[in-house]
C-alpha cells in the first residue's frame, strides 16, 4: 500500500475542521506497523461518576469554555489523557460527529491524525491502558457481544469490546478506509 496515496486518499474522504456544534472532541490515531494500518484505543478507568467507565474510547473529552474551538478540545484532551502533542502527527481531517445513547445531546467531532513515529503513550489517571488496534483485526472481529445493556454491535480486540459510541465512529472510518482502498485499486 502507497502511504502517501492513502493519507491523500483520504485528506479528500474526510471532512475539513468547519464550525461545529459538537460539544466534545475525540482523535484518531493511525500508524502503519509493516504493512499493517493500525489505531490507538485506549480503556477508561473504572469510575462511578464517568459513563464510560472501564469502555474503551479514543482518547478526548468534552470541550471546555476556554477552548476557542474543537480543534483546542482535541489538541488538550489528546495531550493531558495520552501526553500526545498532535503537532507532531499529520492531520487528515474529521470524522461525521456521533452521539452517545447515554448523552444524545453531546456530539463528539473525531479528529483523524497519521503518526510517522510511533508516539510514546503517557496514560493519564483517566485511563488504564491503551491498544495499538489493527484495521484488519478489528475487521475480522466484527460481531455482537452481551453487555450491561444488552446485545450490541461491537469489535472484539485483544481481550477489549469496542462498542456504543467508539463502535459508531469506528464504523465510519471503516467506511472511508473502504471507500479510499477503491480509489487507489481503480
Amino acid at each position: 500500500m502507497n502511504l502517501a496515496v492513502l493519507i491523500e486518499r483520504l485528506r479528500g474522504l474526510l471532512r475539513p475542521v468547519g464550525v461545529s456544534d459538537a460539544g466534545a472532541a475525540v482523535s484518531v490515531l493511525l500508524r502503519f506497523e509493516g504493512h499493517d494500518l493500525k489505531l490507538l484505543l485506549v480503556k477508561r478507568a473504572e469510575n462511578p461518576s464517568d459513563p464510560w467507565s472501564g469502555d474503551m474510547a479514543f482518547p478526548g473529552g468534552k470541550r471546555h469554555a476556554k477552548d476557542r474551538d474543537l480543534w483546542e478540545t482535541v489538541l488538550r484532551e489528546t495531550l493531558e489523557e495520552i501526553g500526545i502533542e498532535l503537532c507532531d502527527c499529520c492531520f487528515l481531517g474529521t470524522l461525521d460527529i456521533s452521539t452517545s445513547n447515554v448523552a444524545p445531546m453531546l456530539g463528539v467531532l473525531p479528529f483523524v491524525f497519521f503518526c510517522e513515529e510511533t508516539p510514546e503513550i503517557k496514560l493519564s489517571e483517566e485511563l488504564v491502558s491503551y491498544i495499538w488496534a489493527s484495521i484488519e483485526q478489528l475487521r475480522r472481529s466484527k460481531g455482537n457481544t452481551l453487555v450491561h445493556k444488552g446485545t450490541v454491535p461491537a469489535f472484539k480486540i485483544e481481550r477489549e469490546v469496542v462498542w456504543g459510541l467508539t463502535y459508531r465512529m469506528l464504523e465510519n472510518l471503516l467506511t472511508i478506509l473502504d471507500k479510499a482502498a477503491v480509489e487507489m485499486s481503480s
